[in-house]
């Protein structure tokens, strides 16, 4: 549902023009144009502090990001701009119903995580911002869907009859052919005879209204039903019906899924078609997924650019008392030197971490002392030096730290990938809420953990990257996951710090490759 405004106007440069490319994609430069256009609209009104429109750009960022598959980034553009409502003071009904449209992108992201739970609990909460029956009658069949896809069938009639039961309310035809539709569908299977009628009733008024959107719908589902009787001549022509409205629409996914329609109905004469276009659409979205990729870390560069020197100031106040604590301890670890000779002894003892962190700060702790002894007053070098200190020890720590696979694993890898996002990498994931990692062993979980640390440690220290891209996919049992970043390459070795990561997927009996070149990037692939 995209919310349409007195904003917009007809012309290309014009806000309408950009929300109805979003709605009827055509091309792969489509969404990457309307989110170059929301992007430049939303620096311009953030400037003016407009905070309606601040929050309509959101939305409709959120939807492209939706739809080329960035969830976790389209669920914090939600978030984003219903928290930037939240904060107003003064609600208006323009404010409302923008909240409430808000959530209904929620609970589609959920939704297509498959969380079936938290997608009607979203879908809940908008009833208490829905201004007319028509609102209502849409979230009803909003549920609907979530239970529909979830094989909850007689929860899904329910929903949809309380729906219906609005009928009389509502004056909105293409809402009524829609619950029509989805009511007749839900019936058929449940095995009720009435349900062909509800969904032939839904048909006449998509005819009607000639949309050709919403009628594919109908002979789709209509296809379906006439399958499942083993009446095969009416599926296929139905199955027809479907295949000419999406030629006629000239949307490369609905012809794909009607191609596969007719394949289903033993129609192999569209076979090849059907495999040639399912193949063309894969490397078109993986095209407009690295454009997609690409242009979004430009415009985050510059977001974070400009709260560079908002937070500027609070990282020198934290080096200033950092560099407090370590000269106020180096003071009493020369006062004290049998205190040093102690923690010699310890050091022999320690593990690999800690002899790590000796070997790698103690050089660059000397000769931070040193210039502080020789220099009354701590110039800037002092500070970068305590600094690049205190990374090394936070990273070498958080490197060999325990870590608990048993818990939450989807939550500790994104936590992981998060932390190395800053103002100069862009760190950007797909599929990951979506694998089921309980397919996995903790061994295997552990040893994933430990490889995307080693590879992202790498990045972070020798590599120079501003764009890393993470694809998780799942194939029955088996994950794959893809690693690739727009850093300064190398010639690969063995020597080279990549021995670590194929000694840990070895020992898993999993697979992985590497590809890299000067000024190419680092890709790595991998199953498990």
């Amino acid at each position: 549902m995209v919310y349409k405004t007195s904003f917009s106007q007809q012309n290309k440069d014009s806000t309408a023009y950009y929300v109805d490319i979003i709605e009827h994609v055509k091309s792969s430069d489509d969404l990457v144009k309307a989110y170059q256009f929301f992007q430049n609209d939303l620096k311009k009104e953030l400037n003016k502090n407009n905070i309606k429109r601040i929050a309509y750009d959101l939305l409709h960022i959120s939807i492209i990001e939706y739809k080329v598959g960035f969830y976790y980034e389209s669920e914090v553009s939600v978030v984003k701009a219903i928290g930037l409502i939240d904060n107003e003071k003064k609600v208006d009904s323009y404010y409302l119903r923008l909240k409430a449209i808000l959530y209904n992108r929620l609970g589609i992201l959920y939704k297509e995580q498959r969380n079936t739970t938290k997608a009607i609990e979203t879908y809940k909460t908008s009833f208490a911002l829905a201004e007319t029956a028509r609102d209502s009658m849409t979230l009803y069949n909003n549920i609907s869907n979530v239970l529909k896809e979830d094989k909850q069938f007689e929860k899904a009639e329910v929903e949809l009859l309380k729906a219906h039961s609005l009928f009389d309310r509502v004056n909105d035809s293409t809402e009524k052919a829609r619950v029509l539709d989805n009511l007749g569908f839900v019936k058929f299977k449940l095995n009720k005879a009435e349900g062909y009628l509800f969904m032939l009733e839904g048909l006449e008024i998509r005819r009607l209204l000639n949309n050709k959107y919403n009628l594919y719908a109908s002979y789709n589902h209509l296809s379906n039903y006439y399958k499942e009787k083993k009446d095969y001549n009416t599926a296929k022509a139905f199955a027809l019906e479907a295949f000419d409205i999406a030629n006629t629409i000239k949307s490369a996914a609905y012809r794909e899924d009607a191609l596969k329609l007719r394949v289903n109905l033993n129609d192999y004469s569209v076979f090849e078609a059907y495999l040639r276009l399912s193949d063309s659409i894969k490397l078109a979205r993986q095209t407009n997924l690295n454009k997609f990729a690409s242009m979004k870390y430009d415009y985050s560069k510059s977001e974070l650019k400009s709260q560079k020197e908002k937070t500027k100031k609070q990282q020198y106040q934290f080096i200033v008392v950092l560099l407090s604590i370590i000269g106020i301890s180096l003071f009493f670890l020369l006062k004290n030197k049998h205190r040093k000779e102690k923690l010699l002894e310890i050091y022999t003892t320690e593990t690999r971490i800690s002899k790590k962190v000796h070997d790698e700060v103690a050089n660059d702790v000397y000769q931070v002392m040193t210039k502080l002894q020789g220099d009354i007053i701590v110039k800037e070098d002092v500070l970068d030096d305590l600094e690049q200190i205190y990374t090394k020890t936070r990273d070498i720590s958080k490197e060999n730290s325990a870590i608990d696979v048993a818990h939450d694993f989807k939550e500790l890898l994104t936590d992981l990938l998060l932390s190395y996002k800053s103002d100069q990498v862009n760190v950007m994931t797909k599929g990951l809420s979506i694998i089921e990692w309980e397919v996995l062993s903790d061994i295997k979980k552990t040893a994933v953990y430990r490889i995307l640390q080693e590879l992202m440690t790498n990045m972070k220290k020798h590599s120079e990257a501003t764009i890393v891209v993470l694809v998780f996919i799942q194939k029955n049992k088996k994950i794959e996951i893809s690693y690739k970043d727009n850093g300064v390459g190398s010639v690969l070795k063995k020597q080279n710090g990549l021995q670590n990561v194929e000694n840990r997927i070895q020992s898993i009996n999993g697979t992985i490759t590497f590809d890299s070149e000067i000024n190419q990037g680092f890709k790595a692939f991998f199953i498990v």
